[in-house]
């Protein structure tokens, strides 16, 4: 009887113990950007300088309560067009996404035009409408779910799941019922895939809110950034000349 005991015990320790290591781990994230349809309309002459598409690595980590999102550290490269020493470096600014879902709690580090921000505020609830259609990425069931960003005129699909039931995903994108492992903006002009979930147990700390930057609200760093492009033409490129 008491050897019987023993094994339940241990039974439920074990299924404590897996059922733990679903909720925490990494999802690895592809980011591939349109930078024609990205351009303003002023600057059709700047499609024969730059490549059409740019593709980034990013992920996420998450636990039961928290997530992180940020770069993956890759080596950046300065492509040389049409000769004459002229060369175009796409500058890919640092972003690290926090979310603190018990505490309904985001704190964002942007590197915005080369000065440090820290957008420290509440959760919004978001504004998704889910649809009916499905569609499945890496094994899982997933959702459709639409939204509009009508400051920055953006029309936003994302594909979740609830097999992965935390409210988040990539970059600022979250607040559906489930981890959204799809994000197609204005119909392929920036797509954010998730090609791998790996479970597994993370270090101490691992996930953590960003500390340094100027500290500001969502609405004031959304004005400053609205601001800032304003001045410069919607773009944030730096061309380098030999």
């Amino acid at each position: 009887m008491k050897i019987k005991t023993l094994s339940f015990l241990f039974f439920l320790a074990w299924v404590s113990m897996a059922s733990a290591q679903k909720n925490e781990g990494i999802i690895q994230f592809e980011e591939k950007v349109n930078m024609h349809r990205s351009l303003p309309p002023d600057a059709a002459d700047m499609k024969a300088m730059i490549p059409e598409f740019r593709t980034q690595k990013n992920e996420l980590l998450f636990n039961a309560t928290e997530s992180l999102y940020r770069n993956v550290e890759e080596e950046e490269e300065d492509e040389e067009i049409g000769g004459g020493g002229v060369q175009i470096r796409m500058q890919r600014p640092e972003t690290i996404y926090y979310r603190n879902f018990a505490a309904g709690r985001k704190t964002d580090f942007q590197e915005f035009f080369g000065k440090n921000y820290l957008v420290d505020d509440t959760l919004a609830k978001g504004n998704w409408k889910v649809a009916a259609e499905t569609k499945e990425i890496l094994g899982y069931t997933c959702l459709k779910a639409t939204t509009s960003d009508t400051s920055r005129k953006r029309e936003i699909v994302a594909w979740f799941t609830d097999a992965l039931p935390l409210q988040t995903g990539p970059a600022q994108f979250g607040q559906l019922p489930g981890t959204i492992l799809e994000i197609d903006i204005n119909n392929g002009e920036i797509v954010i895939s998730a090609k791998k979930v790996e479970f597994k147990k993370l270090k101490k700390d691992e996930i953590e809110a960003p500390k340094k930057g100027d500290k500001t609200t969502d609405a004031e760093f959304k004005k400053i950034v609205a601001d800032r492009l304003r001045e410069n033409g919607g773009r944030q490129m730096r061309i380098i000349r030999n």
